[in-house]
């Protein structure tokens, strides 16, 4: 008996050395649940970056908070598969003092890619921070990549370079069409410099539920707003302005961005020409009509002026409540506060809009009919016509001495 006792110590000896080693061969981490405190002294990490490496090795087993001491980091957050999340379990980084500017997370100078990196992970929270890549010509602040859901900025400062560069590599928040993206999600954000404030590129496969509320955007070069490929976004109560003398700059550009697309409460301001909205293939659904609605867009320059620009097979929209103001510095012909070319499906119905042209005179639009007239509207720069169509009364709005 004592023979056997003996024996079977060693092996459970053995089993506990075997277990060991595979424990520091998966990462020697365990997994994370619960609050954190990211803290020079007295934290439970001294560093962004020891509390990432931390996640990536061993993942996450219930929902995760980290609070970061105030100050100025130089640390790249770089969530790549983090193992774990769920709707349940998700990852928090916010300030301790709930104060976006007490914290800033910068791009080092020796790496300027990108200063937060998502990729394959999901259910992930910014909230009450500052975000900056604004060091060097070109990188992004944010980069999300591959299938992602539930990522949510709230309260944060974005802040991009200043340079007058363009592409997506340049955005500030660049979502690349690698992969399925639902659910992004920007609300009381501010969003500065950079070719593009938000660039997601879904056209590989069609993105979803992207949401942008309550967010300033500013200084862009190229433009405020670009979705490509989503389904059903929802744009609300933003403030995009601009300085940029980019010719062909567009304050918001939707490209095959289809069924329930809301677009309202926005308000757009231009100086050097460009777009207001421009919207190229949307196409909304017969039950469910894509809303444009209680927008402000005022344009002014030298440049070329449309405020809103319709194009390809973009159908199934009502324009609802609108206020387009052209204020070009010359007169321009070419100038449209509503344009729409005849690629575009008839079933555009505008009601209740102001369309009006400082240069050229304009018209404003009134009725409460859903009735597509688009094709018994006078051209715009036309200065003789004050006629009424289907019920809508369309006037002359002539400029000011």
């Amino acid at each position: 008996m004592k023979y056997y006792m003996t024996n079977l110590k060693s092996f459970f000896g053995i089993i506990a050395v075997v277990g060991s080693s595979l424990t520091s061969f998966a990462g020697d981490c365990s997994s994370l649940s619960g609050e954190y405190k990211i803290a020079k002294e007295n934290g439970d990490f001294a560093t962004i970056t020891e509390a990432v490496s931390n996640l990536k090795c061993g993942g996450v087993s219930g929902s995760v908070r980290f609070l970061i001491e105030s100050g100025k980091y130089t640390d790249k957050i770089d969530l790549t598969n983090i193992s774990g999340v769920s709707a349940q379990n998700t990852i928090t980084f916010e300030s301790l003092s709930g104060a976006e500017s007490d914290v800033i997370l910068a791009s080092s100078s020796q790496d300027q890619s990108f200063t937060v990196g998502i990729t394959n992970t999901s259910y992930v929270n910014f909230s009450n921070l500052t975000l900056q890549n604004n060091s060097g010509l070109t990188g992004n602040v944010v980069r999300i990549d591959g299938n992602v859901s539930a990522v949510k900025f709230k309260n944060v400062i974005f802040d991009g370079s200043e340079k007058q560069v363009t592409g997506a590599n340049n955005a500030v928040i660049y979502s690349t069409s690698n992969g399925t993206k639902r659910g992004l999600s920007l609300e009381d954000c501010t969003v500065n410099n950079g070719s593009v404030g938000v660039y997601k590129g879904g056209l590989e496969v069609a993105d979803e539920a992207t949401s942008i509320s309550g967010t300033t955007f500013f200084n862009q070069y190229e433009g405020g707003l670009v979705i490509n490929g989503e389904k059903s976004p929802v744009l609300s109560y933003n403030v995009l302005s601009s300085v940029s003398n980019y010719k062909g700059f567009k304050a918001i550009t939707l490209n095959s961005v289809n069924e329930n697309l809301i677009v309202s409460n926005n308000i757009v301001n231009t100086i050097n020409g460009g777009y207001g909205l421009a919207m190229n293939n949307c196409e909304g659904l017969i039950s469910g009509y894509g809303n444009i609605t209680n927008n402000s867009f005022y344009l002014g320059g030298q440049g070329t002026l449309y405020g809103l620009y319709l194009s390809g097979k973009t159908d199934n929209q009502v324009l609802n409540f609108n206020r387009v103001k052209l204020t070009p510095t010359t007169v321009n012909s070419a100038n449209q506060a509503f344009y729409m070319n005849i690629g575009s499906g008839q079933n555009i119905n505008l009601t209740n809009n102001i369309f009006f042209d400082l240069g050229t005179g304009g018209y404003t639009i009134l009725g409460n009919t859903y009735k597509d007239y688009f094709n018994q509207l006078p051209p715009q720069s036309n200065q003789a016509l004050s006629v009424s169509a289907n019920g809508i009364m369309i006037e002359k709005v002539m400029p000011a001495n």
